[in-house]
């Protein structure tokens, strides 16, 4: 497990990714998907700092029949853009083990592909998440590589979780987002809160504020 770990950060090194919609506050995806017959909703806001700026994104989800559906939308400034997601469970994330999955869709008109493993130590109280993928940006009329690299980190058991991450895609600088995760009622009803930066002329700064609901 310790080589696939290290080759696997190896890679996301070499390519640091977006698009992937993990878990909030994670943009990183996880090896995971809602439960059979259920359902989830997270939605977020996000605001700049470096400039005036916002987000906002709905993402309901449910797993009908074995595959995770996602179909929401988010409006960045002024424009919206819709979002659909299918997302595949290969091989379920076990306590100290390691779990497989895979998703394909669409942001607005561009369609892509992500490869998603996660790897559990400490009896789950440290989970490792690991993206590669491709993103096909049809306005530039170019492929991009994608990946990603997040730590979700137990604090105070069982409802306080931190997470760390560093993703991005190539042509644009890595983004580097820490923030907390809160279960108010234990794996039901979840507020986040998370901060981060993009190295750039100039740099960017934003802050998240996110609700997740799961029925």
């Amino acid at each position: 497990m310790h080589k696939v770990l290290t080759l696997s950060l190896h890679c996301v090194m070499i390519f640091m990714a977006f698009p992937a919609w993990g878990a909030r506050p994670f943009n990183t995806d996880d090896a995971r998907i809602v439960d059979s017959g259920h359902c989830q909703l997270e939605t977020f806001t996000k605001s700049q700092r470096t400039y005036s700026g916002s987000e906002f994104w709905f993402l309901p989800a449910c797993n009908p029949w074995g595959a995770e559906l996602t179909l929401g939308w988010n409006r960045i400034e002024s424009e919206t853009k819709g979002v659909a997601q299918a997302k595949f469970l290969w091989k379920p994330l076990e306590t100290n083990g390691i779990g497989f999955a895979s998703s394909f869709g669409m942001f607005g008109d561009d369609p892509f592909v992500n490869g998603i493993s996660s790897l559990s130590f400490l009896d789950d109280r440290s989970v490792i998440h690991v993206n590669l993928g491709v993103l096909q940006d049809r306005s530039a009329d170019k492929s991009r590589l994608t990946g990603g690299l997040g730590l979700e980190q137990l604090l105070f058991a069982p409802r306080l979780y931190g997470i760390l991450e560093v993703f991005g895609q190539t042509g644009d600088k890595a983004t580097l987002h820490t923030g907390l995760r809160l279960w108010i009622v234990p794996n039901r009803v979840q507020v986040d809160a998370t901060y981060g930066t993009q190295q750039g002329s100039p740099s960017r700064r934003f802050t998240t504020v996110g609700l997740r609901l799961l029925f």
